[in-house]
C-alpha cells in the first residue's frame, strides 16, 4: 500500500477537468510521481461539466491551484479561457495542461510529445516512414501534428466521415513535408493501403467497452509494422487483439498517457520525472480498475 500524500497548510493542488472524471488514472500516477520527490503538491480530480468550465477555469487562480491537466470533452473549448498557449497547443487548437504562472494561465499540449517518446521507447522513429491512422476526432490533432514535424512520409486517415479527415487534411497540408491522404473506414480492408505501412494508430474509441474493431488487413504489413491503440483498458482492445494474432508488434496507450502526465509533471514542477515511480503507480491503477 503506498504512502497517501500530505496535506498541509504549504500544500499546492494539481488537478485534471473532465466529464466524466471517474476512470481516470493520472492522480495515481501524478500522487505517486510528487511522493518519490518529496514534493508538497496534491492531485486531484475534478468532474467539471461543460456548462461550468469557465468558472472552473477562474477557479485556478482563485484557488491558486499549480495547474491542471484537461480531458475530454474540455481540450478544445478551455482555449478560448487561457492567456497564453505554446506553439503546439496553437497548432491541435487543444490543451491539456494548463500551468498557473502567478495568475496567468499557460496552455500547452504534451500529447503528441508524449506520443512520440512511447514511440521512441519502442526503437521507432516516424521519419521517413508511412503511417496510417484511423478516426479523425480530437485525439487524432495531437497525433497528427507529431508525425508530420518529426517527417512521416506519408500518413493515410481513415475516417467513417471522409469529410472529417479531409478537414485535418486542409488543416495541416503545408505544417510540414508530409503527404497526406483521406480514406473511407472500408479501405481499411485494402491490403494495399498497409503494404508500406510502418506504423498503424487507432485514434477512436472503438474497444473502449470491448466491441469488435471494424475488418482490417493486419497481415498485408510489414512484419515490423507496429499497432498502436491510444485506448487503455485492464485487457487489449480488440485491435490489439487481432494484430497480435497476426503476429505483429503492438502498443496501447498507457505509455503515451505517461510520457504526457511525465511533460506535464516538468511543466508544473521544473523537474524530470520520475517515470519508474509513476509506471508502477499506474500499471496498479489499471490492474485494480
Amino acid at each position: 500500500m503506498s504512502t497517501p500524500v500530505s496535506i498541509t497548510g504549504q500544500t499546492r493542488i494539481v488537478g485534471i477537468f473532465g466529464d466524466p472524471i471517474v476512470h481516470t488514472r493520472s492522480p495515481a500516477m501524478q500522487n505517486a510521481a510528487f511522493r518519490a520527490l518529496h514534493l508538497p503538491y496534491a492531485y486531484v480530480p475534478f468532474h467539471v461539466r461543460p456548462a461550468d468550465l469557465a468558472n472552473a477555469v477562474q477557479a485556478i487562480r482563485a484557488y491558486n491551484l499549480l495547474g491542471v491537466n484537461v480531458t475530454v470533452p474540455h481540450k478544445e473549448r478551455i482555449v478560448r479561457y487561457l492567456d497564453d498557449l505554446s506553439a503546439e497547443a496553437k497548432l491541435c487548437g487543444a490543451v491539456n495542461t494548463v500551468v498557473n504562472r502567478e495568475g496567468v494561465l499557460f496552455g500547452d499540449n504534451t500529447d503528441g510529445r508524449g506520443f512520440l517518446a512511447s514511440l521512441q521507447e519502442r526503437g521507432l522513429s516516424p521519419q521517413g516512414r508511412n503511417v496510417v491512422i484511423i478516426g479523425a476526432g480530437g485525439s487524432t490533432r495531437a497525433v497528427l501534428v507529431s508525425l508530420i514535424r518529426a517527417g512521416s512520409t506519408r500518413i493515410t486517415i481513415a475516417n467513417r466521415t471522409v469529410a472529417k479527415a479531409r478537414a485535418l487534411v486542409r488543416a495541416y497540408r503545408t505544417l510540414g513535408d508530409t503527404q497526406l491522404e483521406t480514406v473511407s473506414l472500408n479501405r481499411l480492408e485494402d491490403p494495399i493501403l498497409f503494404s508500406n505501412a510502418a506504423l498503424v494508430v487507432n485514434c477512436t474509441s472503438v474497444g473502449l467497452h470491448g466491441e469488435a474493431f471494424p475488418p482490417l488487413a493486419f497481415h498485408a504489413t510489414p512484419r515490423a509494422c507496429l499497432f498502436y491503440d491510444l485506448l487503455y483498458r485492464p485487457e487489449q482492445t480488440s485491435f490489439l487483439r487481432q494484430a497480435r494474432a497476426a503476429r505483429r508488434s503492438t502498443v496501447d496507450g498507457r505509455r503515451m498517457l505517461l510520457h504526457q502526465g511525465a511533460l506535464a509533471f516538468s511543466l508544473w514542477t521544473g523537474q524530470p520525472a520520475p517515470l519508474q515511480d509513476m509506471t508502477r503507480a499506474l500499471n496498479r491503477a489499471l490492474r485494480t480498475a
